[in-house]
């Protein structure tokens, strides 16, 4: 079995090893073949990811926003400027 120190990880992701596993978790799914893996490692999806945030591959805040989003039902309403109001 892989092991890896997950200390560097997990303070790329905040501090908290919950935080770390949720997000290896979603880099894990989110691999198709158009979103390959990032590191030469070629072991199971979620060592990879983990690979992935302890050397600081991805950025976590985008990460989360995937995570966020996956289970959002209501978008907020992004207000166009409007042409009239900016001149």
């Amino acid at each position: 079995m892989a092991r890896i120190s997950n200390t560097k990880g997990t303070k790329n992701v905040g501090g908290s090893r919950y935080e770390l596993i949720m997000q290896a978790a979603t880099r894990a799914r989110s691999y198709s073949a158009d979103n390959q893996p990032l590191t030469p490692h070629f072991n199971k999806r979620g060592m990879t990811a983990l690979r992935e945030i302890e050397a600081g591959l991805i950025s976590t805040a985008d990460n989360r926003e995937l995570m966020v989003n996956k289970y959002r039902r209501h978008f907020p309403k992004i207000e166009e400027a409007d042409p009239i109001l900016d001149n």
